[in-house]
């Protein structure tokens, strides 16, 4: 939904819970319940809108897989277990963006893992293939 149709469904409901209550919206203290529910409403909108914009763009919805895989790794003490995950993505994809994601999630997780030369070449490995993709 776009901002201005979402600001007048916000506007909308907000009349709607306080008139029908019979609050006088000219108290300060009405205005800033008011002022503080569109503020809600607004952030929650704009999470699903996000929401939405990630999940409808398989690209964006690969890194966010990747990086809600390393949470979870890392949630669990296995960093290092997400380190196979990243090398797999490498190895089935050609998508460069989905691939620099990769890159970088692999080198932070072998550098996080004590791992840092590793780190350093698998990241110098990105940057090969982008300075050559970008030619």
């Amino acid at each position: 939904m776009k901002m201005h149709k979402r600001l007048a469904v916000l506007i909308a409901l907000s009349g709607c819970l306080l008139v029908p209550a019979g609050v006088n919206a000219q108290a300060p203290e009405d205005l800033e319940k008011m002022q503080q529910f569109l503020g809600i409403m607004t952030s929650y909108f704009d999470i699903i809108e996000s929401t939405y914009d990630i999940n409808s763009d398989a690209e964006k919805a690969a890194i966010f897989q990747m990086q809600k895989i390393q949470e979870v790794y890392e949630n669990r003490g296995e960093k290092a277990r997400a380190i196979g995950v990243f090398q797999q993505v490498l190895k089935e994809t050609d998508n460069p963006t989905i691939r620099n994601a990769a890159y970088m999630l692999l080198g932070d997780a072998l550098k996080e893992t004590g791992r840092a030369d590793e780190a350093i070449r698998i990241l110098q490995e990105g940057l090969r293939e982008n300075i050559n993709n970008a030619k």
